[in-house]
């Protein structure tokens, strides 16, 4: 028999949902997993792909140009590097609007 739920209490605050933090491959900062742009490893290299992804991945910020640089990206990706900058730099749009496609 399932125990019976407790209704609400309203003078207890609810808990503060949890974000999942992650950790920029080029700069090192953390931050929300939100303000990222995952870069996943596929069997043709490293990709930005829009949408949910599984497997390998990183995470680059995604409003700071500075980290799609090639050079601050080559720890993480090595030779996909310039690759990965190109494509950092292509996906080039404001947080605030829309991706279209």
């Amino acid at each position: 028999m399932a125990a019976p739920s407790t209704p609400p209490n309203p003078e207890r605050p609810s808990p503060e949902r949890h974000c999942p933090e992650r950790t920029c491959v080029a700069c090192r900062r953390k931050r929300p997993q939100g303000e990222f742009v995952r870069v996943t490893r596929t069997s043709a290299g490293w990709r930005v792909l829009p949408g949910k992804r599984t497997g390998r991945g990183a995470y680059v910020c995604a409003d700071s140009p500075d980290c799609w640089q090639e050079k601050r990206l080559r720890r993480a990706f090595r030779g996909d590097a310039p690759a990965v900058s190109a494509q950092l730099q292509a996906l080039n749009t404001p947080m605030d609007q829309p991706m279209t496609t």
